[in-house]
């Protein structure tokens, strides 16, 4: 069952596919007294709030990370655990593990919505647009993980006559940026057709996303041609685009919780027999 107060209710049944089913006014739910199921009911509120405070936590531990070594120059085993492991620059690290999951969570959250559309075969539900987006956050999820943008970089980069004095020193941001133009001009339209929450939301989200993901990495590039990677100037920079980045996916898997809700459709998760 999915409630309009954002409740997400889950109930576990033990039966070869996952049942996507529509909930009359007049339905009763089977209860666990009744017939054995379990209920697990799910808050998009208190989700996005637990989210956000890992989020808080990774950013105190990189914050930590940074003051040890580039304020305080405190060479120990201790910084280079915390730096290794916390840094938001950093790859194959905590911050980037958590950065993947939330992507892949909202791909997850969209193609659920995509089959809720798919199964209630009504015309003009833009039903494509929700499995597009869900591949394009799976794309999003791969490349977070085993950085394909920076591979892109190195084809890019010989083939710029003038990194604008830094400001295209990450190279990449070439293509991402009219991949980007195609993006907005495919979805704008149908995301002007949702819900004034869920556009609302998705608009604040994508803006956010975009500045850090994108914005953000032009100022970078003039930062590090300038000062090096290492300067504070850089890390604050790369410390605000991925805390951009972050809150911008939880931001949004909020709207999509909620946007789930509103369906009033009743989940059924079920174990496969093999």
């Amino acid at each position: 069952m999915l409630y309009f107060n954002s409740t997400l209710s889950l109930l576990l049944v033990f039966n070869p596919d996952v049942l996507l089913m529509e909930q009359p006014s007049t339905t009763t739910y089977p209860t666990a007294s009744t017939n054995g199921f379990q209920t697990l009911k799910l808050s998009a509120t208190s989700i996005a709030k637990g989210l956000m405070a890992v989020v808080l936590l990774l950013l105190c531990l990189h914050i930590t990370g940074v003051l040890l070594e580039a304020v305080f120059d405190y060479d120990s085993r201790l910084t280079r655990i915390i730096v290794r492991y916390f840094d938001f620059n950093g790859e194959e690290n905590v911050p980037a593990f958590f950065s993947s999951v939330l992507l892949l969570t909202a791909a997850a959250l969209l193609y659920l919505i995509y089959l809720v559309h798919k199964k209630s075969m009504k015309s003009g539900s833009g039903k494509r647009y929700w499995l597009v987006l869900s591949f394009i956050f799976a794309f999003m999820a791969v490349d977070e993980s085993v950085q394909i943008h920076e591979h892109i970089a190195e084809f890019v980069r010989p083939q710029l006559t003038s990194d604008l004095n830094g400001l295209l020193h990450w190279s990449w941001v070439v293509p991402y940026s009219f991949a980007l133009i195609a993006i907005v001009a495919f979805f704008f339209k149908w995301v002007l057709s949702l819900p004034t929450v869920a556009r609302n939301l998705f608009f604040i989200a994508g803006a956010m996303f975009v500045m850090g993901a994108l914005g953000l990495e032009f100022v970078e590039g003039y930062l590090y041609k300038h000062y090096g990677l290492n300067h504070i100037y850089n890390r604050v920079m790369y410390t605000l685009e991925e805390f951009l980045e972050m809150t911008a996916v939880i931001l949004f898997i909020y709207a999509l919780l909620q946007h789930l809700a509103s369906f009033k459709q009743k989940i059924l998760l079920t174990k496969a027999n093999l």
